[in-house]
C-alpha cells in the first residue's frame, strides 16, 4: 500500500486471537499448534450508511482494544464488529472458539 484510500482508512497492526488467517484465500483457518495470536494483514475500513445482515460464510468478528475483553468501568474494551470470511468452517465454529481481533496485546 503506497497511498491513502479514496474512502475509509487502512488499519495495520491488528491481531487475531482464536484462529489463524489464510493470506492467500483471505479467510479464517485453524491456528497452528501453540499459536495464541496471529498478526492480521492491513484491513481497509470503508464507511457505509447501512449495514446489511452478514451473508453466509461471514463471521462478524468482535474487535477489542485489549485482551481483557470485559473491560472496566472506566474503559470499555469492545470497539467494532468486523466481517471476516469464515473459510471452511461455519461462523458458529469461530463463535465457539472465541475468535476476536485485538488492537493491543498489552493488558
Amino acid at each position: 500500500i503506497t497511498g491513502q484510500p479514496k474512502d475509509g482508512v487502512y488499519i495495520k497492526g491488528m491481531y487475531l486471537e482464536g484462529a489463524g488467517w489464510d493470506r492467500k484465500n483471505c479467510c479464517l483457518i485453524e491456528a497452528n499448534a501453540m499459536q495464541l495470536v496471529c498478526e492480521m494483514p492491513t484491513i481497509h475500513f470503508k464507511p457505509a450508511e447501512l449495514k446489511k445482515k452478514a451473508g453466509r460464510g461471514i463471521y462478524a468478528c468482535p474487535c477489542y482494544y485489549y485482551p481483557d475483553r470485559a473491560g472496566t468501568a472506566e474503559r470499555a474494551s469492545f470497539v467494532v464488529s468486523v466481517d471476516l470470511k469464515s473459510g471452511a468452517s461455519t461462523p458458529d465454529h469461530w463463535i465457539k472458539r472465541g475468535t476476536a481481533l485485538l488492537l493491543s496485546l498489552d493488558a
